[in-house]
């Protein structure tokens, strides 16, 4: 008797947990697929798909990562299987890596529902990356990156000002940052605005609309790794 009432409680409890998880079950997003994006996808995709994030700029012959110019595999199977398997099976680039032990479910399911959603109508897709868009915190390596990017061939790798278009940029020629002790508000102006703006060297470009205030500090704090 008290065996089966035991069974019948363990039932009874295994059927009500079973009820809960179904009513408590969360669908795939588009929100959600955006924000594991914005996670994932943009060092190689770029922050809105067009192929220039950081990895695709620093890395000589980088395949192509324009996910505008993408013309097959835009069907939920063959997005899928490009996140599970990334360039394992040959079809894909070799430097595509793959998710399939990184994300849950969910995570890979919300990717496809977004992909979906940026191959139909990418201006959308795109809208949806910037309200789900998470500032990343500012860091060194971060700079680094931007830096190697951005900012190397005119003040060179240790900051000397001594790069590759040195021969070519004169009066002024790029600044040694390492004599620099500007305060951060004003290297933020002169990254964001540009040179002139700020009414220092006209030939020094503004970046304020390529890189987010995070990635400005960011290459603030590599910068400054020069004075040392």
């Amino acid at each position: 008797m008290n065996i089966y009432y035991s069974l019948l409680i363990v039932g009874l409890l295994g059927f009500s947990i079973s009820v809960q998880a179904k009513d408590q079950r969360i669908d795939p997003t588009i929100e959600h697929g955006a924000t594991v994006f914005n996670q994932r996808c943009t060092l190689c995709h770029g922050n809105v798909g067009m192929g220039d994030g950081l990895l695709s700029r620093l890395v000589p012959d980088y395949p192509n990562t324009n996910l505008r110019n993408h013309t097959e595999g835009k069907d939920p199977d063959s997005i899928r299987e490009a996140i599970i398997y990334g360039g394992q099976k040959g079809i894909l680039d070799e430097r595509m890596p793959p998710y399939g032990d990184e994300l849950t479910w969910l995570e890979i399911e919300s990717l496809v529902v977004f992909m979906r959603l940026f191959y139909r109508d990418a201006e959308r897709a795109i809208a949806v990356l910037g309200s789900t868009h998470i500032p990343k915190k500012p860091s060194r390596e971060i700079g680094r990156a931007i830096y190697k990017g951005r900012c190397i061939l005119c003040h060179g790798p240790e900051g000397d000002g001594k790069g590759k278009m040195a021969k070519i940029i004169k009066n002024p020629p790029p600044f040694n940052f390492q004599y620099s002790r500007l305060p951060d508000a004003m290297m933020l102006d002169i990254i964001r605005t540009g040179g002139e703006a700020v009414g220092r060297s006209p030939k020094m470009p503004p970046f304020g609309e390529e890189l987010s205030e995070s990635d400005i500090k960011s290459l603030i704090l590599y910068v400054k790794g020069f004075r040392e």
